[in-house]
């Protein structure tokens, strides 16, 4: 199999919960035995973190300007 997406390149991705915004392929997972799908770590241009998901996932993006920014995810704080 080979990859959909290259490193670099702007796909669209809807985050559960979120709205449908524009990220680039950071870069593309090593292949896993019996996987379902490829993986890619993709970034969003307003986030400080990088997102790891499926290929099935993605679409090629369209203009930027059409895209809102999607807000970052929450995440867990647990106690020390």
């Amino acid at each position: 199999m080979t990859f959909k997406f290259d490193m670099g390149q702007n796909v669209e991705y809807k985050p559960v919960g979120g709205k449908v915004g524009l990220f680039q392929v950071i870069r593309q997972m090593p292949e896993e035995f019996q996987a379902f799908d490829r993986k890619y770590r993709i970034k969003g241009s307003d986030e400080g973190f990088e997102r790891s998901v499926l290929e099935c996932d993605l679409s090629p993006a369209n203009e930027a300007s059409s895209y809102a920014s999607v807000p970052p995810t929450l995440q867990f704080v647990g106690r020390r």
